[in-house]
């Protein structure tokens, strides 16, 4: 579960993100930075404002790509 603030720019910043790619403009949403929330409140970013870029969603480290494969043991 994930309570990073979100929107429909997420998926673009996600694109941009995995892919290395610029961003469409300097002036669009895409370009404000990803929330940084305090534990005591992680549903309102204290650099607003702020949109999540959906990494914290996925896991794409080595351990990932081994969860689906059976055990050697």
């Amino acid at each position: 579960m994930s309570h990073t603030y979100t929107d429909h720019v997420s998926i673009l910043k996600f694109i941009e993100r995995n892919w290395d790619l610029p961003p469409l403009t300097d002036r669009s949403r895409d370009n404000l930075p990803n929330p940084i929330a305090r534990r005591d409140n992680p549903y309102v970013p204290v650099n607003m404002p702020a949109i999540g870029d959906l990494f914290d969603m996925f896991h794409f480290g080595e351990d990932q790509q081994d969860a689906g494969r059976p055990s050697d043991n």
